[in-house]
């Protein structure tokens, strides 16, 4: 499990002593931290940011109440906020611990933002500082399986889609070269095929020749038929007429 926000609310220097010597005259600003550090613990996150933005505008110079200010803007998921105050807290404090835990709470910002890579070039920013940090070596660990896992995936995926495109789609090259095949047998025969068709063309012309011949053959045998029918037919007319015997 990924180790959470370091909360260190911090007081102005001398305030307890400024209400205590002047408490008509004391400074608004330290109302508006003491307010805040209420609300924040009541879970009053953006009343709290409000009144550590105010404290601010009256002491801009001071980064604690960045760092104040950019812990109620990551408990608000304000993460872009919340990044940029712990920045200006951790690079414009000379308190060691100070810089070390907005260093720290930048990198759970950056994590909770998607930049993994970013995060990790903090956390070890953070272990520069302090080598015994167990709650940074732990995330620091964390977000390099994080890392680790994510290369994995991106490799199989791109595995999986080089695997798809090449079982699901022909190269330009075979796929015209199969168009040319499919052409080449639609419209021109093989050797084989060619000559079978020749043969059978002039067998069927042939046909065609014999068949007007034999016609030709058969009108002229059946006119001779008819020739020799006629003849046969006179020679009975006429062997009848001339005989000359009893008509039974």
């Amino acid at each position: 499990m990924f180790r959470k926000l370091r909360v260190r609310w911090v007081l102005v220097v001398g305030l307890f002593v400024l209400l205590t010597n002047s408490p008509v005259s004391a400074d608004p600003a330290d109302s508006n931290i003491q307010e805040g550090l209420s609300q924040y613990q009541e879970g009053l996150f953006p009343e709290a940011a409000e009144n550590f933005s105010q404290a601010r505008s009256s002491r801009p110079d001071d980064p604690r109440l960045n760092y104040n200010l950019g812990s109620s803007y990551y408990k608000q998921e304000k993460f872009q906020e919340a990044l940029q105050d712990y920045t200006h807290a951790a690079l414009e404090n000379s308190d060691p611990q100070i810089k070390k835990n907005s260093l720290y709470n930048s990198g759970n910002t950056l994590f909770k933002m998607g930049k993994l890579q970013e995060a990790e070039a903090v956390y070890k920013k953070v272990l520069t500082l302090d080598p015994s940090d167990m709650d940074a070596k732990f995330n620091l660990e964390f977000v390099r399986e994080q890392l680790k896992k994510k290369e994995e995936q991106k490799q199989e995926s791109d595995k999986k889609d080089s695997s798809d495109s090449e079982k699901d789609e022909p190269s330009e090259k075979d796929s015209s070269n199969k168009k040319e095949d499919q052409e080449s047998e639609k419209e021109e025969p093989q050797p084989g095929e060619k000559q079978q068709q020749e043969n059978n063309q002039s067998k069927s012309a042939q046909a065609k020749e014999l068949s007007q011949e034999e016609a030709e053959q058969l009108l002229g045998s059946l006119s001779e038929d008819l020739k020799k029918i006629s003849r046969m037919q006179a020679k009975k007319t006429k062997a009848a007429q001339s005989y000359k015997g009893n008509n039974w």
